[in-house]
């Protein structure tokens, strides 16, 4: 007895039936919506109430919000001699920071990534210690550590023979100071950066103008620095921006003194807000800040774009 198959054909073939094509959108949506809200209760909400605030006459010894302004408290931020002065110390600050972190740190991660250095991981976990410390413990044990009269650091020079000095008082010492504190903090962070882009880089290139009797040097100089340089760059970047918004040393170690000598802007807007409570003006300086580092960040992208080209 013969039992006749039934042949699939395209009139009798069954076939799966795909998911609706919006289903997967729809999905994608509900994962996006919260983190949307938040971040526009987060970061969108208090910047657009700031810039609103900006442009008004807010001052908080006269409570509530006052008349519109327009950009009259922009124009008296620019024209205020403390913010000029301000503004000139955080150029010199952010430049020399980054200036300095980035040939310790370019220098560190090249001893860091040759091939047969031992006990690599040591050097590199005591290097990335102070990166575990936050700011603010920063300030607090280099301001022990450099009081004139109690410090670690005068007891060394006046056992050494050398004078002590005044190292956060001093008019013409306190912003290096600042600086180096800085730099011990925060060349860590540039460490891991450059590091993992050293490690990173293609071998071939170095080793091929190494085997064509380049010295250590010019294959740096030639192969690796030009590889390098968009890793750098984006390092530069990180702590440009960062150095430019710096307050919390500043707040520990000198309060903006003595004098102005280290008067940050960031410092001058705290100042602004919380002492003067000047809220209009605080705000209008905030957004000039950010006005200023949002044109560094293009220039430095766009220079990086052209790099990756």
């Amino acid at each position: 007895m013969s039992v006749d198959v039934p042949l699939l054909t395209t009139e009798t073939a069954h076939l799966p039936n795909k998911p609706p094509r919006n289903r997967g959108r729809g999905f994608g949506w509900a994962m996006t919506v919260p983190t949307l809200v938040a971040m526009g209760i987060v970061v969108a909400f208090p910047l657009f109430f700031a810039l609103y605030v900006s442009v008004h006459d807010y001052d908080l010894t006269e409570g509530g919000i006052g008349d519109f302004t327009g950009w009259a408290n922009y124009a008296k931020t620019l024209s205020t001699e403390l913010l000029q002065i301000a503004a000139k110390n955080t150029a010199i600050y952010s430049a020399s920071v980054v200036v300095l972190e980035l040939i310790v740190a370019l220098g560190l991660s090249l001893l860091l990534n040759q091939p047969n250095l031992r006990f690599k991981n040591i050097y590199l976990s005591i290097l990335l210690i102070p990166l575990l410390v936050s700011p603010i413990a920063v300030g607090l044990i280099w301001r022990l550590l450099l009081h004139p009269d109690l410090g670690a650091v005068n007891w060394l020079l006046t056992t050494l023979g050398l004078p002590p000095q005044e190292w956060l008082a001093g008019l013409h010492t306190a912003m290096m100071t600042v600086i180096g504190v800085d730099v011990w903090h925060e060349t860590s962070l540039m460490i891991v950066v450059i590091l993992a882009g050293l490690t990173a880089l293609p071998r071939d290139p170095i080793e091929a103008s190494m085997v064509d009797g380049a010295s250590s040097w010019q294959t740096f100089r030639s192969v690796t620095l030009p590889m390098l340089t968009p890793v750098l760059l984006v390092a530069v970047l990180i702590r440009l921006i960062a150095a430019m918004k710096t307050y919390d040393l500043i707040y520990i170690l000198t309060r903006g003194g003595p004098g102005t000598a280290t008067e940050t802007v960031s410092y001058t807007i705290w100042k602004s807000a919380f002492t003067s409570l000047e809220m209009g003006r605080a705000a209008a300086a905030s957004f000039l800040l950010l006005a200023v580092i949002l044109v560094l960040v293009i220039i430095l992208v766009r220079f990086l774009q052209d790099e990756n080209a």
